[in-house]
């Protein structure tokens, strides 16, 4: 296990390190006579603009131009040995991270040649109502901009992604890409181009069901496979350790014939030489791992008590046991394990169970709470007592808690302010906290009912003209007064007329034009960069019988705009001020209509004076847990 060292120096690498498309041109020529081939060298959405005297490789830029926002770390869950492990450029704190935001930029801000394995499950293409599954803005309007543009958007939207994430593979690296058959086939072509032809390492074809019951319904072939892809960063020196299965009963009864006079049952082998050898059953790791995988059932074919021990509640979550056969064989243990569309948390649940440092993301506030809360009581259940596990992390990008932001130390909310403008933190003066293109930048106090007055503009104007020798400037606030927007008229009106004009901006941290320097990069920009508040929860109880009782927050209303509450989770043993929801109430659904339940029923174990919370996530990504405690009887 890494240890801490305390005298380290964390040397943050250059995060836009590029990578480079290999080349292949033998492998995509092809004689004149064929005519073209229906593939090109560069895969969908890299582009290569070609000027005179210039070629300017703009890579996925174009599509998809890089914006760089901080990450806010909005909570901590410790399980008492954080200082134990090290901190590095990936783990600047130590502990494991759960990433909200979009995963595309949550990567670009990462260091190159981190990762030791990717699992991904992206989106199938397969139609925007069978992906959306928590329902909140974000991930809406992420499949929203997936569908737009039909198979090649699509293809464009996970190139980028994929091209990432082969910058942050280490050289022993490898990649699992979990696809069906809407678009495997043209993925295929994809990664061939962006990872190597040569560094497909398997095709592996996932059979995790029979043709029976509903799915043999129907005039067509019965659907009961997936196709996970599977490259190396570089073919050969990719960690691969040998895996085995049980051999079938069939197997072993047409092939282990013999028993000797122990009991222990063996077969013969005729080696090349002529020489007959025995092979022991008991001795026998089993089948050679092949690449078609037809042990492991989907969640809804598992036995009903081990399905009850894993299942979340939503559609497409994988089984355990499929996570832990991939992460076995492609990483050892201490190595970082990656799944940036986590979902309900099944790869880092599984890489945590293994013994494997991970990061994990999802565009959906949600799925990144029930992750959270997976991965808690985990470690609390069932691992936390089997080795020595590091705190974990979640952090936001691009939409940020109002309330933590406000908590944050003056020169903690002005660095990070100055940083979602676009600018450098740098402490020129008492009334100049960083600059942007050259424009000296003035940032307000966090509390949201603090305003900006006339006698801070004077003071910064000052500053601008006296200490920079400048006659422009911008103010970051919450609010500011009218003697503020007043005095910034007056000093503005002197242009043309004297030399110590001053021209200030007065931008409101919830205005556009606060985030125009990532809008003017991209129009589907708009919504990365937003304030957001936690719900208001109004709880009710009733008590319905002996030790049960019906709990009600369907008056919560969302403090943010257009907002509705959209999952609650509870914990109906709550302690030591930590959430962990009580199995089976962490993602709750009506069956009928797909909308959050929220209004449940519980029976308590006991009598007695007992502690609850619940937890309230509204679609904008707000948040707010209450706890409570009731007198059962």
């Amino acid at each position: 296990m890494p240890r801490k060292n305390n005298k380290q120096e964390i040397i943050i690498s250059d995060p836009t390190q590029q990578v480079e498309i290999p080349q292949q041109s033998d492998f995509y020529k092809s004689p004149a006579r064929f005519g073209a081939v229906p593939v090109d060298e560069a895969p969908l959405g890299w582009v290569v603009e070609t000027r005179r005297r210039e070629t300017k490789i703009t890579k996925f830029e174009n599509a998809y131009p890089r914006i760089y926002l901080p990450f806010q770390e909005v909570h901590r869950l410790e399980f008492g040995h954080g200082e134990e492990f090290e901190k590095t450029e990936l783990f600047p704190t130590g502990a494991n991270r759960l990433f909200f935001g979009d995963n595309l930029h949550v990567m670009r801000q990462l260091p190159s040649k981190s990762i030791d394995l990717f699992y991904l499950d992206p989106p199938f293409f397969s139609g925007r109502n069978y992906n959306v599954i928590f329902g909140d803005k974000n991930e809406v309007r992420s499949f929203s901009d997936i569908w737009e543009g039909g198979m090649p958007g699509y293809l464009i939207w996970l190139n980028v992604r994929l091209y990432e994430m082969k910058r942050l593979l280490k050289d022993t690296g490898s990649i699992y890409v979990h696809l069906d058959w809407h678009a495997s086939h043209y993925v295929k072509v994809e990664m061939d181009k962006i990872f190597g032809y040569d560094n497909l390492i398997a095709e592996i074809i996932w059979n995790y069901g029979t043709a029976s019951g509903g799915r043999a319904a129907g005039n067509k072939h019965v659907k009961s496979h997936d196709t996970i892809l599977v490259y190396s960063k570089a073919y050969g020196n990719h960690i691969y350790n040998k895996q085995f299965t049980t051999y079938s009963e069939k197997y072993i009864r047409e092939r282990f014939i013999y028993k000797d006079e122990d009991g222990r049952i063996y077969r013969t082998r005729k080696r090349e030489s002529g020489k007959i050898t025995k092979q022991y059953l008991d001795e026998s790791p089993g089948v050679p791992l092949s690449t078609v995988w037809n042990d492991i059932t989907q969640i809804y074919g598992m036995h009903l008590v081990k399905r009850k021990n894993e299942e979340i509640g939503y559609p497409t979550q994988k089984p355990e046991s499929l996570l832990e056969r991939i992460i076995q064989v492609s990483s050892n243990e201490n190595d970082i394990v990656a799944d940036l569309f986590c979902g309900g948390g099944t790869t880092p649940a599984v890489a945590q169970k293994l013994n494997r440092r991970w990061i994990a993301c999802d565009q959906s506030r949600i799925a990144v709470s029930v992750t959270a809360d997976r991965i808690a009581k985990l470690v609390e259940e069932e691992i936390g007592k089997l080795f020595v596990v590091p705190d974990f992390t979640v952090e936001h990008w691009g939409v940020y808690e109002t309330p933590r932001l406000e908590k944050l130390s003056l020169n903690k909310f002005r660095e990070f302010v100055i940083r979602c403008f676009g600018g450098k933190p740098e402490t020129v003066s008492e009334n100049i906290h960083g600059i942007r293109h050259g424009v000296p930048l003035f940032v307000g106090d966090p509390s949201r009912r603090s305003r900006i007055t006339k006698e801070d503009v004077a003071r910064f104007a000052k500053a601008v003209f006296n200490e920079r020798g400048d006659n422009f400037g911008t103010m970051l606030a919450w609010n500011f007064g009218p003697d503020a927007k007043k005095a910034a008229e007056i000093l503005a009106a002197r242009e043309n007329k004297r030399i110590d004009f001053v021209r200030l901006s007065l931008i409101r941290l919830e205005d556009e034009e606060f985030r125009g320097h990532i809008t003017n990069k991209h129009k589907d920009y708009s919504e990365l960069l937003t304030f957001i508040q936690p719900p208001e929860v109004r709880l009710t109880y009733t008590r319905i019988g002996k030790n049960t009782y019906r709990f009600d927050v369907s008056e919560s209303v969302s403090l943010n705009k257009d907002g509705v509450i959209a999952n609650v989770q509870w914990d109906f043993d709550y302690r030591d001020n930590r959430f962990s929801s009580t199995r089976g109430y962490s993602f709750l659904r009506d069956r009928s209509t797909g909308k959050p339940l929220l209004i449940v029923e519980y029976e308590f174990p006991s009598s007695g004076k007992k502690k609850c919370a619940c937890s309230v996530q509204d679609d904008q990504g707000g948040e707010r847990t209450v706890p409570f405690e009731i007198d059962v009887s």
